[in-house]
């Protein structure tokens, strides 16, 4: 017997079952679920467990058993075989499902049908098959010796099965074989003689002849996939429905044919000559791999081979049981791999469906073998398999050590297309690009397909890829990376760091969305106002105002304070940008920060617009940086208006709290267009009625800085802080407007504080030059609104020594003949009250002393004659009854004023307990004697006010 082409392991663990309990009578034998069922000669029919020991034993025919068939699904036996009487064969179907105890007792007979009718004459049975359906719907297909196959199909349970003669051609050779195929609706028979293959359409009984070589008996099995195996001579042979299919050599006389698992169970044996007798043997064909899994040499045709439970069980002649069991896939790898034979390992180890990491394995060992026999190329074809499982730097090592760069190029390449690549790995691979000079390749690999206008598929590490590029001078490979990964910040970077292509750059900017513009401007603007200013700069205006709202984020408008530092160097740019967005938008965003950008570089002087720094001057950039430290302490700020003003006062006038008038900061060498502008800027900001538009202590902050008066007097006049516009004409030693912004802010008619003249005449005082015309003036202000009393001037022009006696000669003088005239006309007040006073004790002594006669003879409203009855008031008047009405009690003609004094006695008393109007009072009155001496008139100090005042306990 010759395998040609076969090669020959030892997969299974060969032994000898003993102690066994199978019948020496038997004729025919099959595989159940957990049993081996055994037909006996007798009739009988044993049923044998795992270990072959008996479980059940019962006569199922009378005189034999000649075939039996196991439906899994339904648990059934059927059985065919002799019995007595009109029917001697019959075809018996078992119920073997909760079987009973009893090792003797018989299943139950669901159903014994006679095999021959009229109709099907009777003749010897060769094949048998079974096709599993619904009990009762099952069916049977009889092979005769006459060539006819009996197929019997429907409901048999209840004699309604139909029965069909299929025949062979030529007719006469005896059925070998039946095999079923497909399901009920569709369902084939393989019927094989010694001179022919057919198969059947079981509903329509058509048949197709597949081949005109037949099978022998036992010669013929079905696989899972329903291709029908037949075992000749000289090889195994595959059939189908539509033909005969491959077919594997193997010399030797097949006797038996058995499927298991993926393997072919073949006994086949060798004819003897002479004085040599027959042999047989056993062998296991693993048909998909070519090999043969065990051989076992037999001394005679076996009676049985049975595969189940995982167990080929070959019962001998001499009802000696030789098992078989397969080895673990593990062992049977181990035995491939000493023979070297790694290929057989991993299609073996594929046909078992072992895991892909196993098979990785497997195939990380071939290439190991080959790459030990130095071929390269083979090694890496297996290791490109094991990617996903087999670390890759294991395979990295072996070629960096090697040398092999276009292997290692290979691997690391699928190891990119697979996507199981790291940044380090696309690291690895463009540097050997770049290293080969490989630029189709470099394509390739970063451009996909290479086509244009196709959307590459990124599976590698853009940022390490852009690096590479980048490093090695591939500007417009590393160009093409970022801008298919959408990385703008990379783009840029390359553009404007290595190409310096400032005009694409600012090509690839208009076409971002404006929010991605902006964000790339604030890192690379400051590059590319140096190198394309204009364009730079309308970009930034381009962004700065509203866009195209047809576009997803075109009414989204920047801030120019994102964008200040790029101009530090450039004060004019930077001017013109904020110039064009706050005559071109309408409260912009970020307009405060417009305001005092604007104002910071209005005041710059013609210096610092060329770009030199001199002391005390801010540039542009700590402009930005103020702005947000100004903000955060406007917001801050109390709600109270007092104490908004004493804060402002403590910032911006603190020089001027403390001694002497503050000091301004230099000019800078101003212009008169910039200090135009920048005045003109402030009152833009600040319209008259309403709110400021920027903020005033940063404003202020940036004017004294500068040295900008005009600007630090509008703000302190629009903040109502005159005091401080003051201390700005003092500091500058301007007298003339210092005067004169005195007589209009000091106007108390116009909203002005007249107490601003007696801070001026103070600093007039310390003044060491002559300032007498100035005193003069100052004084007669003062004079004409009583503002200061003189004792009070007297003591502020003492300070200076050298301050003449002829200042205030006059104004002495012209006091002092005042308050001569009010010292005459008090005392004309004090008399004229003294002597009232006098006539009022008087008359109300005699009130009480003295009684009042009436001699009054007419009514004093009407002038008519008095008459009875009469009513007298002590006031002196009489009216007639009828003339009072019902107001009898008051006097008709003294009670209105009598009562106005009253209402006045009482307003008075009133007033008296309100002490916060007082105080008020006090406050704004330059008379403060006055304001004392006139509550103290209402009773704010007498003993019934205070009490009355006093909140109760």
């Amino acid at each position: 017997m010759l395998s040609l082409g076969w090669k020959k392991f030892s997969f299974f663990e060969q032994s000898v079952k003993k102690d066994h309990e199978f019948p020496q009578a038997d004729g025919c034998c099959c595989q159940a679920a957990n049993l081996v069922v055994a037909g006996c000669s007798d009739g009988s029919v044993a049923l044998l467990d795992r270990n072959l020991q008996m479980q059940q034993a019962f006569q199922a025919h009378v005189k034999s058993v000649d075939f039996v068939a196991f439906l899994d699904r339904e648990k059934l036996l059927i059985t065919l075989g002799h019995d007595e009487g009109a029917a001697p064969v019959s075809l018996k179907a078992w119920n073997l499902e909760g079987q009973p105890k009893s090792i003797t007792a018989s299943p139950p007979c669901l159903r014994s049908l006679r095999v021959f009718t009229p109709k099907q004459p009777e003749a010897e049975v060769t094949a048998l098959a079974v096709h599993e359906e619904s009990w009762p719907i099952m069916t049977v297909a009889v092979g005769l010796a006459s060539g006819s196959v009996y197929v019997l199909g429907g409901d048999v349970g209840k004699d309604k099965a139909h029965r069909t003669t299929l025949t062979m051609q030529p007719s006469g050779s005896s059925i070998t074989t039946l095999n079923f195929k497909g399901s009920t609706n569709r369902l084939h028979l393989y019927v094989t003689t010694q001179t022919s293959v057919t198969a059947f359409d079981v509903k329509t009984s058509s048949k197709v002849s597949l081949d005109e070589a037949g099978a022998s008996p036992g010669c013929a099995v079905l696989n899972p996939e329903g291709d029908l195996i037949i075992g000749r001579d000289e090889a195994f042979y595959f059939n189908t429905l539509e033909g005969r299919g491959p077919c594997f050599a193997c010399e030797g006389h097949k006797e038996q044919l058995h499927w298991y698992h993926n393997y072919i169970v073949a006994v086949l044996s060798n004819p003897g000559q002479q004085d040599y007798p027959a042999t047989y043997v056993l062998q296991v064909f693993d048909l998909r791999n070519k090999l043969i899994a065990i051989s076992v040499p037999l001394a005679e045709a076996p009676r049985h081979v049975v595969c189940n439970w995982g167990l080929v069980l070959v019962v001998q002649a001499d009802n000696t049981v030789v098992c078989l069991k397969e080895k673990e896939l593990n062992s049977k790898l181990e035995l491939l791999y000493n023979k070297s034979l790694f290929l057989l390992a991993l299609n073996l180890a594929q046909s078992h469906q072992a895991d892909p990491s196993s098979c990785a394995e497997i195939q990380r060992r071939y290439a190991d073998h080959l790459y030990s026999k130095h071929d390269y190329d083979g090694a890496m074809t297996q290791y490109v398999a094991t990617i996903g499982y087999l670390e890759p730097s294991y395979v990295i090592r072996k070629f960096l050590d090697a040398q092999r760069i276009h292997n290692l190029t290979s691997y690391l390449e699928q190891l990119h297309e697979q996507g199981k690549a790291s940044a380090d790995h696309t690291t690895l691979l463009l540097n050997c690009y770049t290293k080969l000079k490989d630029v189709d390749k470099l394509d390739h690999f970063l451009k996909g397909s290479g086509a244009a206008d196709s959307t590459p598929s990124l599976n590698f590490d853009v940022e390490t890829a852009v690096k590479v590029c980048r490093t090695a001078g591939y500007y417009q490979h590393a160009l093409f990376v970022s801008q298919a990964a959408a990385e703008t910040e990379w783009y840029l970077d390359i553009l404007l760091e290595d190409m310096q292509s400032w005009d694409d750059a600012l090509a690839y900017l208009q076409d971002l969305p404006r929010q991605q513009a902006a964000a790339a401007l604030k890192k690379h603007g400051k590059v590319l106002l140096n190198n394309r200013p204009e364009a730079t700069t309308a970009l930034l205006m381009q962004l700065c105002t509203p866009g195209d709202s047809s576009k997803p984020d075109g009414d989204w408008i920047a801030k120019v304070s994102d964008f200040a530092h790029l101009a530090a160097d450039r004060p004019m740019a930077l001017m013109l940008l904020c110039e064009f967005i706050l005559n071109s938008t309408r409260a912009p965003p970020g307009e405060e920060f417009l305001y005092h950008t604007l104002l910071e570089l209005h005041l710059m002087g013609d210096e610092d617009d060329q770009g030199s720094q001199p002391a005390g001057s801010a540039t542009a950039e700590s402009a930005v940086q103020g702005v947000s430290a100004s903000s955060q302490h406007t917001s801050a700020a109390s709600s109270s208006q007092d104490n908004e003003q004493q804060e402002i006062r403590r910032q911006a006038g603190a020089a001027a709290t403390t001694s002497g008038p503050p000091r301004l900061g230099p000019v800078n060498g101003l212009t008169p267009q910039k200090r135009e502008a920048a005045l003109d800027l402030l009152k833009r900001g600040w319209p008259l009625g309403e709110d400021s538009k920027y903020d005033t202590n940063h404003a202020l902050v940036l004017c004294r800085m500068h040295g900008f008066s005009p600007g630090l007097r509008f703000l302190y006049e629009h903040m109502r802080l005159f005091r401080e516009v003051l201390q700005v004409h003092m500091a500058a030693g301007d007298h003339a407007r210092l005067i004169e912004d005195c007589m209009r802010l000091g106007d108390a008619s116009r909203g002005g504080d007249p107490h601003l003249w007696s801070e001026v005449l103070e600093y007039f005082a310390r003044q060491p030059q002559d300032c007498t015309e100035q005193v003069g003036a100052v004084l007669q202000q003062i004079e004409a609104g009583n503002l200061l009393p003189p004792l009070v001037v007297l003591s502020i022009l003492a300070k200076n020594p050298n301050l003449q006696l002829s200042v205030v000669k006059d104004y002495i003088a012209r006091q002092l003949s005042a308050e001569s005239s009010h010292i005459q006309e008090d005392r004309a007040h004090i008399a004229k009250y003294q002597q009232e006073t006098a006539h009022m004790r008087a008359e109300v002594k005699e009130l009480r002393t003295q009684a009042r006669v009436f001699q009054n003879s007419k009514d004093a409203l009407s002038g008519a004659p008095l008459e009875l009855p009469a009513v007298h008031f002590v006031c002196g008047h009489s009216f007639n009854m009828r003339s009072l009405g019902e107001n009898e009690k008051e006097c008709p003609l003294c009670a209105p004023q009598f009562r106005s004094i009253l209402d006045i006695k009482r307003a008075m008393r009133t007033g008296a307990t309100e002490q916060d109007k007082f105080f008020a009072q006090l406050k704004s009155s330059p008379n403060g004697f006055s304001v004392i001496a006139e509550f103290f008139g209402r009773g704010l100090l007498d003993a019934a006010s205070i009490s009355t005042a006093r909140p109760a306990v």
